[in-house]
């Protein structure tokens, strides 16, 4: 297989990712609460802690111009959501202090899963990872965004924030992943295990929205 039918391969993932999702199927019925929202910029300020520390190893790591130009773009965006959560956090009643690292709970193992790439994954994997794992927080963001603007269950801020990433994956970034995928197929990674990897996104879904949901 080659990148663009490795990505295709996981399109049914993305999919059922975002088809079973808990937290739009509460949004559809009026169910989310103030604690619910917390949970979900609480979850958003872990993951983007963990993916610096593993997007900026995997740059130290792979420092080819091709797989170090992708994970570089990933860091710089994720920085700039980083930089718009402080009045994101304080429109649904945070504190800087609650927004602290989990170490336990579900949160506590997505934290884990998304920062051990930076030291252990190869730069095909965690390209087709990470185009899919963006396909899947897009597709939830956008159709959030419009479910709580509609039922006004959300701050202001919030849904900005959750609009702020788009509907879909930048082409920049989509157009890198296949560059990187290329380029590690290229230098020997086996497609099947670079499919294999990126299915890890099953358990990192369930993990990060299984906490946003339920607290756990």
């Amino acid at each position: 297989m080659n990148a663009e039918e490795l990505m295709e391969e996981m399109r049914p993932d993305v999919d059922r990712c975002v088809q079973r999702n808990e937290t739009l199927a509460r949004m559809r019925v009026g169910e989310v609460d103030r604690e619910l929202l917390q949970r979900l910029v609480i979850a958003e300020h872990n993951c983007q802690e963990s993916e610096l520390a593993a997007y900026g190893l995997l740059v130290a790591r792979h420092r080819h111009e091709t797989p170090a130009r992708l994970f570089g773009f990933t860091i710089h965006t994720i920085a700039e959501a980083h930089a718009l959560m402080g009045p994101v956090a304080e429109s649904v009643g945070l504190r800087p202090e609650d927004l602290k690292i989990a170490t336990s709970g579900l949160l506590g193992r997505a934290v884990g899963s998304l920062t051990a790439p930076g030291a252990l994954a190869s730069p095909a994997a965690v390209a087709l990872y990470l185009h899919s794992d963006l396909a899947v927080w897009c597709t939830v963001f956008d159709e959030l965004a419009r479910l709580a603007g509609e039922k006004e269950a959300a701050p202001e801020p919030l849904i900005d924030y959750l609009e702020w990433w788009g509907s879909e994956p930048p082409a920049t970034l989509t157009s890198g992943v296949r560059e990187v995928i290329t380029y590690g197929l290229a230098h020997g990674e086996e497609p099947e295990e670079v499919l294999t990897f990126a299915r890890q996104l099953h358990s990192i879904v369930d993990d990060y929205w299984g906490y946003v949901s339920s607290g756990r």
